[in-house]
């Protein structure tokens, strides 16, 4: 059995004490969450918010910091959700609080449809310069969702067709539209009556659990020849708008298809002349170890979506391009009131500074989440597959490896008994049974195995015959 790292009990966040900012200390738990000062939260949520939002985490944040957040009980966190992988560089990193400040004492709106300002082209310079391939330029939005809607829209306007490809496994957003483009229902779609046409779910290359039954590479990617298929078919054939994808599935399950897949998926676009959308709005600035996670293929998207870790903390979404398809709407048919805020654009612009360093970081998370990921695999029954790309790891949550029968309620016991014990994991999939870890691209490595050792204690507690 793998031993604790007592060292790591008390940590410190290494701030500049002139600056008035909390110095936090953990993980550490005062009282058992939720507490009664959470409790009382949980109680007023009940009473002035819509039943609609589920918190998974049942207690009240005041503080937050790094790493780490603190209860308005008292009881500090280690963070690996990271705001949903909206805080890759960890919370109200001081570069990024520095920008917004900086901005507010300008002017916090005008509307980037009244008149320009510089963070907004500073940022849509800074796009073209980083995006993979040979991305021209950029609609600046508030969310991430927003930035999937429009681009969805520049598609349509530059080749006129009609059907849209996603996958199962996918996510996009809770619009009307997001939910479309998914498969998960029962959680997202649920009582909202029915979703969007000419919308086409296709399956993922989700190895582990194949629907084709099939082997990589023996199966010589079969699932991309289907949805080859599913393109050439009289339905859809030559009305095809756009594939929208994540190189890594997010909420599907931190699943990562094989070499060579996403090389296959280009080149049926390229013969289709469909547009190949790239949803990086989890999986960018760095979570993978990238820049960008399509880096780890051979491939250049048409469309990059992006938004979460862009701003690290305030709302901002974006669309960047081809030009020739970033130009194919109408003048003046895109925008949006607060689209490309320029407070959120002041700091995404430095978001993008930090994402940048921290690639050697996630590197070494990588390193350290696999082997002991892999090792929990190898120790426990119900850790049944390990997979993902740098700091983008989970572990999906089966009852036996040989039957694969995904365990729901076991994996939110684990990620319970965490939280309990003062770690924030989430949970996804698209059987709600992957345990994500998410944590910040600048966590320590002691920090990074404290973490990891609270996991492996949940593991032992939850599966305990």
């Amino acid at each position: 059995m793998r031993k604790s790292h007592p060292r790591n009990k008390q940590i410190v966040t290494e701030r500049d004490s002139k600056s008035g900012n909390w110095r936090l200390k953990g993980p550490r738990i005062l009282v058992e969450p939720p507490g009664p000062n959470s409790k009382a939260a949980m109680k007023r949520k009940e009473e002035f918010v819509t039943v609609g939002l589920g918190v998974s985490h049942p207690v009240a944040i005041d503080v937050a910091e790094g790493p780490f957040l603190r209860d308005v009980d008292g009881n500090v966190y280690l963070d690996f959700t990271v705001g949903l992988g909206a805080l890759n560089c960890g919370h109200r990193p001081t570069e990024v609080l520095d920008a917004w400040r900086h901005q507010i004492n300008r002017f916090d709106h005008i509307c980037a449809m009244v008149s320009l300002y510089e963070p907004y082209l500073r940022l849509a310079e800074e796009l073209s310069r980083i995006c993979p391939g040979n991305l021209r330029k950029s609609l600046i939005m508030n969310s991430g969702s927003e930035a999937i809607e429009n681009s969805v829209k520049i598609a349509r306007a530059y080749n006129k067709k009609k059907w849209l490809l996603s996958y199962v496994t996918g996510y996009h957003g809770r619009t009307y539209l997001g939910i479309s483009l998914m498969g998960k229902g029962k959680l997202y779609r649920e009582g909202f009556g029915r979703v969007l046409p000419n919308v086409k779910l296709v399956d993922f290359a989700y190895c582990y659990r194949c629907h084709l039954n099939l082997e990589y590479p023996s199966c010589g990617l079969a699932c991309a020849d289907l949805i080859e298929k599913t393109v050439a078919s009289p339905a859809l054939k030559d009305d095809v708008c756009c594939l929208i994808m994540e190189p890594v599935e997010g909420a599907g399950g931190f699943i990562n298809p094989p070499p060579g897949y996403w090389e296959r998926i280009r080149q049926i676009c390229d013969d289709n002349e469909i547009v190949l959308i790239d949803d990086e709005i989890q999986t960018g600035f760095g979570r993978t170890g990238k820049l960008f996670a399509i880096e780890h293929w051979n491939v250049e998207p048409d469309l990059v979506v992006t938004g979460k870790s862009l701003s690290m903390g305030l709302p901002i979404g974006a669309v960047t391009g081809k030009a020739e398809i970033m130009d194919a709407p109408a003048a003046a048919s895109l925008g949006g009131t607060y689209g490309g805020n320029p407070i959120c654009c002041a700091g995404a612009l430095e978001a993008i500074k930090l994402a940048k360093r921290a690639l050697p970081n996630a590197k070494m998370i990588h390193s350290v989440e696999k082997k002991r990921l892999h090792e929990w695999k190898e120790r426990f029954e119900a850790v049944g597959d390990v997979r993902g790309l740098g700091a983008m790891m989970g572990i999906e949550i089966v009852k036996t490896k040989n039957g694969k029968v995904p365990a729901p309620e076991l994996a939110r016991k684990i990620q319970l008994n965490c939280f309990r014990k003062g770690l924030y994991v989430s949970s996804g999939g698209l059987f709600s049974n992957v345990s994500r870890l998410h944590p910040p691209l600048t966590i320590t490595r002691s920090l990074l195995q404290t973490g990891l050792d609270i996991m492996e204690r949940a593991l032992e507690e939850e599966t305990r015959p």
